[in-house]
């Protein structure tokens, strides 16, 4: 009897060094692995010096890989994709050793063709994006402070956001951010500030209307580990995420940002900071600052 105690107490201890040792707070995945998990999602692949991708391409999903030579040969092509991920302002293009990226979006023809708003209500969209880089140095500190900044702008602290949100060590760190669109839109229509501007330029039940008719998620997991940043984040609405849990299966992601619970206390404080400045912009307020200046046009 005490053998299989024995032995049952080894399986135990086993298994959760197991888990323990499997369960990484950030994604480290290297350009090639990321390319691997591209052709296992059955993307097509596209040079960064081609022209753009249309619709149909993201449709089907893509991704393109700058390696090294690429990156040797032709430097302005990272520092352009630095630019379009909004990355540039904190990571040196001279220091950028390998990159990728990956998007699919279905439905994307139909949401860019949007006319009408109270059209959303028939449009299914299901997609994601993804963004891989290893570096020549280490970017935990300078990369999370740049996190934390633009978190400011938008009137967020980190001290508001869990630690299933919000994370930085020496070694990693990481943002990470889910929006459940019907709890939000519910939010936004209990908000007096935003339905008096509705009311201004909208009519309310037409608006509150479409609110109750639109589902899905928005989220996002923005990740350092080291010099290995991986950027995941996805989009449905109106329909079942496939395909960003396909993402955060091939890439072997840390976790599925869609399964952060939404933090709503920073959401409310997004409506209302977005809500003040949408006023500002409207009263003239927001541009008062260019009275100042003389304009020979």
């Amino acid at each position: 009897m005490k053998k299989v105690k024995a032995i049952a107490c080894v399986l135990m201890v086993t298994m959760l060094a197991g888990i323990f040792a499997g369960c990484s707070k950030t994604t480290k995945i290297s350009t090639e692995s990321f390319a691997k998990g591209c052709e296992k999602l059955k993307l097509e692949e596209f040079d960064f010096d081609d022209d753009e991708p249309d619709y149909d391409d993201i449709e089907d999903g893509i991704y393109a890989v700058a390696d090294e030579d690429m990156i040797e040969d032709e430097p302005e092509a990272v520092e352009s994709m630095l630019q379009e991920i909004g990355l540039d302002e904190v990571i040196d293009a001279d220091d950028v050793t390998s990159m990728a990226i990956a998007a699919k979006c279905i439905g994307i023809s139909d949401f860019a063709d949007l006319s009408d708003p109270e059209d959303l209500a028939d449009i299914q969209v299901d997609g994601a994006f993804a963004v891989q880089m290893t570096l020549a140095d280490d970017y935990v500190e300078d990369f999370m402070e740049y996190v934390e900044d633009m978190l400011d702008m938008a009137d967020i602290s980190s001290k508001d956001l869990t630690n299933k949100e919000f994370y930085v060590s020496k070694k990693d760190g990481y943002f990470r951010f889910h929006i459940d669109i019907a709890k939000f839109l519910k939010l936004v229509l209990e908000n007096e500030d935003v339905m008096d501007l509705v009311d201004s330029a909208y009519d309310s039940d037409d608006f509150e209307d479409l609110c109750n008719s639109l589902t899905g998620d928005v989220s996002v997991s923005i990740e350092i580990n080291g010099s290995n940043i991986f950027i995941i984040a996805g989009i449905n609405l109106n329909t079942k995420a496939t395909v960003l849990p396909s993402f955060t299966s091939a890439f072997g992601a840390a976790m599925n940002p869609m399964k952060v619970p939404m933090n709503q206390k920073v959401v409310e404080d997004g409506i209302e900071f977005a809500v003040d400045n949408a006023s500002s912009a409207m009263s003239g307020s927001y541009y008062d600052d260019f009275d100042d200046y003389d304009f020979d046009i």
